[in-house]
């Protein structure tokens, strides 16, 4: 009887950690796209965002400036009378 559980204990033993190395392999893949990314899309996406960032900038620095313009003609604006209430 041993003799006869003998081979299929090991089929079974060794079909666990064979299972879970083909499973990684395949979620692997899976992640990856099954393809490297080329170097050429990358540099054309980092220009582009390189350009994003700059637009992004030069739109703030427009924005700081009007902010700081009505800030500067708040200061500077006469300040209505004021009558203490009482």
């Amino acid at each position: 009887m041993i003799a006869a559980v003998s081979p299929a204990f090991y089929l079974l033993a060794l079909a666990c950690p064979v299972g879970m190395g083909l499973m990684m392999l395949f979620m692997g893949k899976g992640m990856m796209g099954s393809r490297k990314p080329d170097q050429t899309s990358a540099a054309n996406r980092d220009e582009e965002s390189l350009a994003d960032l700059k637009a992004e900038q030069a739109r703030l620095a427009e924005k700081i400036e009007a902010l700081e313009a009505s800030a500067d003609r708040h200061e500077h604006a006469p300040e209505p009378d004021r009558t203490p209430a009482g």
